[in-house]
């Protein structure tokens, strides 16, 4: 093992023991992550990805980082000959249109050495999508991101559809499932990412890695913030699978804390429905809601707690600050679709900045978020908060 990837291991698992150290103090002190706590998490993360996208870019051999390195200074020499206003470089225009830079859905041809003039293509929406989905809580939960649709949704499920008897020219009537109603309605979403002049200047090589680093935080974000957000974030976005479900909760809990009964109900009423369980079905919650779970017993005399190595009764539990403290959820995340559509166009704009020597790379691409089957979806909540 190279010194390299003996420095990259070491680093992964500091940052591993540092995050045991943020769950163990939430757990002690019985709260929530800090802001600066979340921000230190993110950004740790991150990191971590990036080491482990190093590492096995070590594993796959020097193929791999020459094509990395030619991605790296295509990208690069785009970006400088697009803010200095001079001709884009021939191996570079297949993806420049005047200031924006396309990014496809795939790559058109491989890579190839760099002294060829063969266009380059530095990243596409699979490599932005791929890292993301890493630090969404709604991969975790089973949600399968689609991307670069057009048109209509991939559907990945359709459930819950039952024969009927009638008589022999009766009409049969849909079930359960419309399919003409899902019908998406994607909505822009834009990042701007601010790099100051001298990192282009100098860091050629990791400006590709720090623009890609950025869009993925900030979509990690938005994507999160949008599904687990138990009220429409913005009259602008399409409503998270807990948006109807918190509106009018499944179960209304007394305000001295859930019992054991509780949250047993609220999988019983969503099982009550008739959706088909699978294996994305699970609950949410926030850290601080996590914690009194896990030191809540489930009666008197068992000694056991409702919540214990991260599941409750079987189902796995997962963390989210956007669904808020005491509001604990349920429900078969295969039944929400999320999806990004079209390209993810960014544009370099050098002028927005200029008084700060910065350039902004403003990301435009469209996602949309759909239900599609509303009772898949539960919560439980104080009965003080019930319609709040």
């Amino acid at each position: 093992m190279n010194k390299q990837k003996r420095k990259m291991i070491a680093r992964i698992m500091e940052i591993n023991t540092r995050f045991k150290e943020i769950a163990d103090a939430l757990e002690t002190e019985k709260r929530s992550m800090s802001p600066q706590e979340t921000e230190e998490r993110n950004a740790l993360q991150q990191e971590k990805e990036i080491l482990q996208l190093r590492l096995d870019r070590i594993d796959n051999g020097w193929s791999q980082n020459e094509r990395e390195s030619n991605e790296e200074r295509a990208f690069a020499e785009a970006v400088t000959a697009i803010y200095r206003g001079v001709t884009t470089p021939e191996e570079c225009e297949a993806f420049v249109r005047d200031r924006v830079i396309d990014v496809p859905v795939t790559r058109a041809a491989a890579i190839q050495d760099t002294s060829t003039v063969t266009p380059l293509i530095p990243m596409t929406i699979g490599e932005i999508i791929e890292p993301l989905e890493k630090g969404l809580i709604l991969s975790k939960v089973g949600c399968k991101m689609q991307y670069g649709l057009v048109g209509e949704w991939v559907l990945p499920v359709v459930a819950g559809i039952e024969a009927t008897i009638e008589e022999e020219n009766a009409e049969v009537a849909d079930t359960t499932i419309d399919i003409s109603q899902l019908k998406p309605s994607p909505k822009r979403c834009a990042l701007a990412i601010p790099v100051s002049n001298r990192a282009i200047d100098q860091s050629n090589t990791a400006l590709l890695e720090i623009v890609r680093k950025q869009l993925t935080m900030g979509l990690t974000r938005l994507l999160n913030k949008w599904m687990f957000t138990p009220e429409k974030i913005t009259s602008k976005a399409s409503e998270g699978c807990f948006v109807a479900a918190t509106s009018v909760p499944a179960i209304e809990y007394d305000p001295a804390g859930i019992t054991w009964k509780d949250v047993i109900k609220l999988k019983g009423k969503v099982m009550k429905t008739g959706v088909v369980f699978d294996s994305t079905a699970a609950y949410v919650c926030s850290a601080t809601t996590y914690a009194e779970l896990e030191a809540t017993p489930r009666d008197a005399g068992s000694g056991r707690m409702i919540l214990e190595n991260g599941q409750i009764n079987g189902f796995p539990v997962f963390m989210t600050e956007f669904i808020g403290d005491n509001i604990l959820g349920f429900g078969i995340f295969n039944y929400e679709l999320v999806g990004q559509f079209g390209k993810m166009r960014i544009t370099v704009d050098p002028y927005t900045g200029a008084k700060k020597n910065l350039v902004y790379f403003v990301l435009n691409t469209d996602f949309d978020m759909l239900t599609v089957r509303p009772e898949a979806f539960g919560v439980a909540k104080p009965a003080t908060q019930a319609g709040n």
